[in-house]
């Protein structure tokens, strides 16, 4: 019954004393405010680049293994000739796995006529498509008989399309060179556009795998694997799976590293917003020195608001107040307060995060986190930074307060 009293006596004393509790809310509002914009621009990035992703084939249930080892777009040395088709065959064997796409890739010159660009050539089966989920918007695309029958025949992506053919030109069924072979455009792929970091999807051109191998770069050994599982909760231990079958048909001892590297969606999300972490740790960092600052103005202000309370303490002590409800109602007014700025800095913070979203600024996704990273926040800065006050104001001699 006596922390309702205390309660009330809190929530009081804020009302009579207006100007200190607007001043002490300031500082916890715009550091929660900031804290809330972070959290959400943080978590829309993750969307937005998790969206784009998938947008380009790599599902949450899929992944690729990389020939050469080193970090994922980086490997430690040249020529890796490990990974082969047999790998494929023993991948697609796996009981978890649904497809398996075997990749040739090589960046060459490719010409029509007069005009010539430098694209990605990847050789690849049938089933790339429906792994990747890329559709043809124009003709065909690569078929099981042009895989059996080494065609030579090309689908080519948006960019490649554009550099060699005029807008009002039809690709489909023209010829273009590469290397000292023609090959006739039988497909146009989807165009995905840029992404963020500035790599362009439809950079590429595709053969059929075996046509690559016999005539493209004359090798059998492929540059990687794409895999898809049965199901996303599935990736973990097929991962594992994929690397025991791979260091055993490389037969490498316990003591070699692997010779080749995973690629997921979650570490390309990583390796794209890299920098963005590293950014919105600094702006966390920030806005945590704002709530310090917060709660250092409630602890100076609640100091003054004592020294000007003086006899509303010694009045209270006097009518059977006890030391500990003195501490509680300055607790009270702290916590309060800072819950307010609190409330006050989600609501501005929400504000700016769907403006940001609204006028395509920067993309922002709401989530719970703030609302609780908040209210723990408020509570721990009310609780450390009213407890001196609180005590000081207890502390004072019933009589002295009466006096001043």
């Amino acid at each position: 019954m006596r922390i309702f009293k205390n309660f009330r006596q809190a929530l009081r004393g804020l009302k009579l004393n207006r100007g200190n509790t607007l001043l002490m809310t300031i500082g916890v509002m715009i550091g929660i405010s900031s804290l809330t914009v972070i959290v959400a621009i943080g978590f829309g990035i993750k969307v937005k680049v998790l969206n784009r992703i998938a947008n380009l084939g790599f599902g949450p249930e899929s992944f690729s293994v990389i020939a050469g080892s080193g970090k994922m777009f980086f490997t430690r040395s040249k020529n890796i000739t490990s990974m082969s088709l047999q790998d494929a065959e023993d991948l697609l064997a796996l009981p978890t796995v649904r497809l398996v796409v075997p990749r040739q890739r090589k960046r060459m010159q490719v010409i029509n006529k007069k005009e010539f660009t430098s694209t990605r050539v990847y050789g690849v089966t049938p089933d790339w498509q429906r792994a990747r989920g890329w559709h043809v918007v124009d003709g065909v695309f690569l078929s099981d008989n042009d895989l059996d029958r080494k065609k030579k025949v090309v689908v080519l992506g948006a960019t490649p399309a554009r550099k060699l053919f005029k807008e009002t030109e039809d690709p489909i069924g023209k010829m273009i060179r590469l290397q000292n072979n023609y090959y006739e455009v039988i497909g146009l792929l989807q165009e995905k556009g840029l992404t963020e970091s500035g790599y362009d999807p439809d950079d590429r051109a595709l053969i059929p795998l075996t046509t690559s191998m016999a005539r493209l770069t004359r090798e059998t050994h492929l540059h990687s694997i794409k895999v898809v599982t049965l199901d996303a909760s599935q990736v973990p231990e097929t991962m594992e799976a994929v690397r025991q079958v791979l260091r055993r048909n490389h037969n490498l001892s316990i003591f070699t590293e692997d010779d080749f590297r995973f690629i997921t969606p979650e570490g390309i999300m990583e390796w794209v917003t890299e920098s963005a972490q590293a950014m919105n740790r600094m702006l966390i960092l920030i806005s945590t020195v704002s709530l310090l600052v917060g709660g250092i103005v409630i602890m100076n202000i609640l100091l003054v608001s004592i020294r000007e309370r003086v006899r509303e303490i010694g009045i209270r002590r006097c009518f059977g107040a006890r030391k500990s409800d003195i501490t509680l109602q300055f607790l009270f007014e702290s916590v309060l307060v800072s819950l307010l700025g609190g409330i006050l800095g989600i609501g501005l913070g929400l504000s700016i995060s769907f403006g940001l979203k609204r006028f395509d600024i920067l993309p922002t996704q709401v989530t719970w986190e703030p609302f609780v990273l908040s209210f723990v926040f408020c509570t721990l800065i009310g609780l450390v930074f009213g407890i001196h006050p609180a005590r000081k104001a207890a502390l004072m001699s019933p009589e002295e307060s009466i006096r001043s």
